[in-house]
């Protein structure tokens, strides 16, 4: 009888273990969102300054439509850090939440690139070349896939989505 009350004793010990390592992980993961965000803020605001700041330095029409193109792609982008941030809350309550959340804006970070420089890309084969059209695409999104693929993902897959309630159990045993 007492090696049953240990071994559930021991069950629920280590399921309420790995609860609390889930609500941890999720507080952690709620900690990579918001650097995430301001870094990614941060570093697009500061290409959109550099880009904008440069291109009235160049005398090459081609390179400085290029740079006020990437200027404003690089604008959306941190605007888009800024006023849809990716935000995961630390509550373990919430796992499933914040699974849906960044599993949204991942996709949504996709759509985003491919629009943001598409667009840009038609600009620019409008104004400049279908070929400088074609290399600005395929750095902008180069960058908006790294932003994407550098986003917290952990909440979206969990090893094992645990109730952060402790779980309750019972075991049997017999001497023979």
């Amino acid at each position: 009888m007492r090696l049953a009350v240990v071994a559930l004793l021991l069950v629920a010990n280590a399921a309420q273990a790995q609860a609390n390592d889930v609500c941890a992980r999720l507080a952690r993961e709620h900690d990579r969102a918001v650097r995430w965000n301001v870094a990614w803020g941060i570093g697009l605001g500061a290409a959109a300054i550099v880009q904008a700041g440069a291109a009235p330095l160049i005398s090459n029409r081609e390179q400085r439509d290029t740079l006020i193109v990437g200027a404003a792609e690089s604008a959306i982008g941190a605007a888009a850090s800024l006023v849809t941030p990716l935000r995961v809350s630390a509550s373990c309550a919430d796992l499933d939440d914040a699974g849906h959340r960044e599993r949204v804006a991942f996709y949504l970070d996709h759509i985003g690139g491919i629009v943001v420089n598409g667009g840009g890309a038609l600009v620019l084969a409008h104004y400049t070349t279908t070929a400088n059209a074609a290399l600005a695409f395929a750095i902008g999104y180069s960058v908006a896939l790294v932003r994407t693929y550098t986003m917290p993902r952990w909440a979206w897959h969990p090893i094992i989505a645990l109730d952060p309630k402790p779980m309750v159990g019972f075991g049997v045993s017999t001497r023979f």
